[in-house]
Order: C-alpha cells, then structure tokens, then sequence
C-alpha cells in the first residue's frame, strides 16, 4: 500500500512535463580549415616550386606585364618589396628591392607604369643553361657558345642611376639578357674584348631588360 501511494506521488510529479526528445541527427561535421584554405592557397604562388629561371621573357615569374609592388609580392611569396621613388628634372622611375631576409635578391626599375629591368644579384635565380651570379666569366663561356663581351664608359650626369662604367657580356641566343661583370680594377679601352680576357672575373649580376635598349 505504501508503495502504491508513493507511486502515485512520483506520478503527480510527472504530470504536464514530456521525457525531452533525443535528436538523432549526427552533429554538424567540423569545416576542415585545409579546405576552407584551398581557394585562397590555390590562388598564391608556392615558394617552393616558384620558377626561378632567367629567360628572355622575364626572371622567374616576373614578366613584361608586372609593374604595381602588390603583384611583385603575390608573384614572390617570402620576399620582402621595398619600394622608392626617384624623381628630377630628367627622369621618374619607381625602384623595388626584393629581399630575403636581409638579402638583396633582385632590384627593379619600373619607368611610368612600365617595367624596364629586373637586375638579379643573387643565384638562386639562373638561366636554363645554369649561368648565376658569382660564376666566372670562364664558366659562362662554357654555358653560353656564342658570348660577346665589352667594355663602356657612361657620362654619370646624363644617366639616371648615375652609372659610370660596365664590363659587360651577352650573348644573340638569350635576348634582353646581359651579364654583368666585376669591373673593380679593370683597365682597358672601350669597345669588343675577348672573354678570355677577363676570364677569372666573376658575375656580379644578371639584367633583364623588359624594355628593348
């Protein structure tokens, strides 16, 4: 009898209130953050496989068309761009300097919108011959058969970045492309001379000229 009344008790506590209903649904599955990033690393350059060849085309994967710094660092992933403006009377050009790290890797010249050169002064950009900076005039004329070097003295004041002198090589089977060759030291008349000449002198750049000279 007890155990009736206390039943009866316990179910007129229960009255008016329902047993709460089990959602058999599965939770919602997380979003995987790789995939919500897809879109957005699809559409950046991956440094590791970034091209680094120098052709007569560009540097890597600078071309003709990449002006503005905003496409140098989406083109240049882990590079750092600095940008200045230089201005006179005579001339108005933007210079980027491209870093990695503390290292000078490449210097660009933009002239009114429109790319003029890229010089490389680093190795790890080369042409498809394997040509770097800090190769010997020696190891380029392995590279390259048909080379052709001189030597030239500039007026300063009627040049822009205030150039003086290049001893210089290039070659009719890469267009656009001249190697810059240390010139400290060297002494000579202006003109043709013969690579073997200035042999041991190494590569202290590569230019690209994007714009025809």
């Amino acid at each position: 009898m007890r155990c009736l009344v206390v039943l009866a008790v316990l179910c007129a506590g229960c009255k008016g209130k329902r047993a709460p209903q089990r959602d058999d649904k599965p939770p919602p599955r997380p979003l995987d953050a790789a995939v919500a990033d897809a879109a957005v690393d699809a559409a950046r350059p991956d440094a590791a496989v970034m091209p680094t060849t120098i052709t007569s085309d560009g540097v890597g994967p600078i071309t003709r068309k990449t002006t503005a710094p905003g496409a140098f660092r989406r083109l240049l992933p882990g590079f750092t761009v600095e940008t200045e403006h230089h201005e006179a009377e005579d001339y108005s050009f933007d210079e980027l300097t491209i870093l990695k790290g503390k290292t000078r890797i490449l210097r660009v010249v933009v002239e009114e919108d429109r790319l003029f050169k890229v010089e490389v002064e680093d190795p790890l950009f080369k042409t498809e011959a394997g040509v770097a900076v800090g190769m010997t005039v020696d190891e380029l004329t392995a590279r390259v058969k048909d080379l052709e070097c001189s030597y030239e003295i500039y007026d300063p004041e009627a040049d822009a970045e205030r150039v003086e002198r290049a001893l210089r090589c290039e070659s009719a089977s890469l267009p656009h492309v001249l190697f810059e060759i240390d010139h400290e030291g060297f002494e000579g008349e202006q003109g043709g001379i013969r690579p073997k000449v200035i042999a041991k002198r190494t590569i202290a750049e590569i230019v690209w000229l994007a714009a025809p000279r």
